[in-house]
């Protein structure tokens, strides 16, 4: 070995030395904000690929860090269309099987398919069909890695994505990342969920690592209030929206009962009782409530761990939604799944 060969070994050794240590600490963090949240929610991973398409490690090797090391309770193998992963999930009791396919120019996760699904000429068309083999579909990565810079697509993202009833979409992809995802895919994919309800659209807002090796893992993830840590349960949850994408934060949401991803119906001048408990071990930021695109309330936390409490206003008269965002005191972000309220 050169000593070019050399360094370059070393540098490696290092980079991989602290991204561990930087999931062990998540892992770590995320196990503590359990213990101070006390609500049963499942922290999923519902995007990762293996040696069976384009990722780097096994099945096994996948499973084992994001539910080890980084203290996820749920993996799902969404190799590139393709479900020979079966064959290697065998008796993994906290791993279920998924595909990503295409329609267009976008790709579409599937979480528990029936049979293999073939992709389609639009994306619209393909979540329908998908639908017909899977309990749960959604739009992988729809606003790709933009940043603080507006894609120049971002428009025709929009039309397409309104074409398709009741969109799931990733407001947050860790492909690649081995620390923080939202600075990178989060912004303009939340102003895409917020442009897409905007337009009168249901939308369900995930997270997922992408992962194609093991550094990606529990960089982001869905948090999901299924009833078993079991592949069918989340997904049927998942459906029904009752889920938050996140960095860190834990969150719940309600309003007048109603739980994430529900309706309430309320005549103009009715009450509304928004509630929420939120908690992240490292320290809590501010809380918000979103409305139209745009904040309606804000809640200064300090430092705070945990912050429960409740806002109450009246109804307007026209079809409304809001949503609830976290944010921890090193920036890690969590966004609800939106409440509908109308007459």
């Amino acid at each position: 070995m050169n000593r070019r060969q050399d360094l370059i070994r070393r540098q490696t050794h290092g980079a991989l030395a602290v991204c561990m240590l930087q999931k062990e600490r998540m892992g770590k963090r995320l196990a503590a904000t359990r213990k101070l949240f006390g609500r049963k929610v499942l922290a999923v991973d519902i995007h990762s690929h293996s040696t069976y398409s384009d990722g780097c490690s096994t099945v096994a090797e996948n499973v084992a860090r994001a539910t080890g090391l980084s203290g996820l309770d749920f993996l799902f193998c969404t190799d590139h269309e393709t479900l020979a992963q079966r064959r290697s999930l065998g008796r993994l009791a906290r791993a279920g099987l998924g595909e990503e396919s295409f329609g267009g120019r976008f790709h579409v996760g599937l979480l528990c398919p029936s049979k293999l699904h073939k992709g389609s000429a639009t994306v619209a068309e393909a979540v329908a069909s998908a639908r017909r083999i899977a309990p749960f579909v959604w739009v992988a990565h729809p606003a790709e890695s933009c940043g603080q810079d507006q894609p120049e697509n971002f428009a025709e993202t929009v039309a397409e994505l309104a074409a398709i009833d009741r969109p799931a979409i990733e407001v947050m992809n860790g492909f690649t990342s081995i620390s923080r995802v939202y600075p990178r895919t989060g912004i303009w994919g939340v102003r895409l969920m917020d442009r897409l309800l905007q337009l009168g659209k249901r939308v369900t807002p995930l997270a997922g690592s992408d992962a194609h090796g093991l550094v990606e893992f529990g960089c982001c993830w869905t948090g999901v209030y299924a009833a078993r840590r079991e592949a069918g349960s989340i997904a049927r949850a998942l459906a029904a929206g009752v889920c938050f994408a996140s960095e860190a934060p834990l969150l719940d949401f309600t309003c007048n009962g109603k739980r994430m991803g529900e309706s309430v119906r309320a005549p103009k001048g009715r009450q509304l009782r928004l509630r929420f408990r939120v908690a992240d071990a490292y320290g809590l930021a501010w809380v918000r409530v979103v409305s139209g695109g745009k904040t309606i309330k804000e809640f200064r936390i300090l430092g705070d761990k945990v912050f429960e409490g409740q806002w109450v206003r009246k109804a307007g008269p026209r079809r409304a939604y809001y949503r609830l965002e976290a944010v921890a005191d090193d920036d890690r972000r969590a966004f609800s799944s939106p409440i509908y309220v109308g007459p």
